[in-house]
């Protein structure tokens, strides 16, 4: 996949800032860089949406009920796979077998989200995002991933009321880009759409890769999920089960040009100049007196 990095969204910009044809091109370009980068807006209040017209099927005691017993189901039919993975993860690596991460859910309420653990543990933490390659992911890690198994214990949360199947993605708190009155879940719309997203990332440079998933990432997703949950209904969370389940199976080779389409559309209404309205000239008149002659009345522009 060719890199795209913000010189492609806003070239421009990135060619006046960048110093190219100049002497020093390359030292210039990066200082230019990051400036740029450190003078986009960070995530503020105004960054985050507020979900608050949520289709009364979202909300609805039917659709938790729902979810819980298909959770309930799904534990105990995928049990053998969980043993397999817990296994795989214990002794392809050292550390535990489940990771947990404080997440953002409902309201604003942080809890802790279930996962099986597919990376190393690292001393200092390291990145936030992961792109595809990091020298993090262990052997076993990256089968779990390809088929998205890591994320199987989640059915746990549904069954703890946080999350829900269907719902926005919960994030890190510092990655939320939607207060939701409603769970967040196992799958949505932005989660298929960016079901490469690792292997999306790849291609942006990575001094930018934490700026242009806060600019555009984060708030793409944020969008496809807002117009979703305004209009869920029992239907369409039956047709996103379904294609996350087919996607899982038999989507591991899907094409990148979704999420590229995506963040394509978003960067094009974030950049577009905004409509100018005509500007209108009224004439002013202005009293001149001219010695000997009765003053005149003269329009001036």
């Amino acid at each position: 996949m060719s890199s795209l990095s913000f010189d492609d969204l806003f070239p421009s910009e990135s060619r006046n800032s960048s110093g190219e044809g100049s002497p020093g091109a390359p030292a210039a370009h990066a200082r230019g860089t990051a400036d740029q980068r450190r003078a986009q807006p960070r995530p503020a209040a105004a960054s985050v949406r507020t979900l608050t017209e949520a289709s009364p099927w979202v909300l609805s005691l039917t659709r938790r009920c729902l979810d819980c017993a298909v959770a309930l189901v799904a534990l105990i039919a995928l049990a053998p796979l969980l043993l397999l993975a817990a296994v795989l993860v214990r002794f392809g690596s050292r550390g535990p077998v489940l990771f947990r991460q404080r997440r953002m859910g409902r309201n604003g309420r942080e809890f802790t989200l279930y996962k099986f653990r597919s990376m190393t543990e690292s001393v200092g933490g390291g990145a936030s995002i992961t792109v595809a390659g990091d020298v993090r992911i262990t052997p076993a890690g990256a089968l779990l991933r390809r088929f998205k198994l890591d994320e199987i214990p989640q059915f746990w949360n549904v069954l703890r009321g946080d999350m829900g199947l269907v719902g926005p993605r919960p994030k890190l708190p510092r990655h939320e880009g939607l207060h939701l009155n409603c769970r967040p879940g196992i799958t949505g719309v932005a989660t298929l759409a960016f079901r490469r997203e690792e292997e999306f990332l790849a291609g942006i440079p990575a001094h930018e890769i934490e700026a242009f998933y806060e600019l555009f990432i984060k708030p793409a997703k944020a969008k496809m999920d807002l117009e979703y949950m305004r209009t869920a209904t029992f239907s369409s969370d039956l047709r996103l089960l379904w294609n996350t389940a087919a996607s899982c199976l038999f989507g591991a080779d899907e094409s990148l040009a979704v999420p590229a389409e995506v963040i394509g559309q978003y960067a094009a209404e974030k950049v577009a100049p905004p409509k100018k309205e005509p500007i209108l000239i009224t004439p002013r008149l202005v009293v001149r007196e001219t010695p000997g002659r009765a003053a005149s009345l003269t329009p001036e522009m």
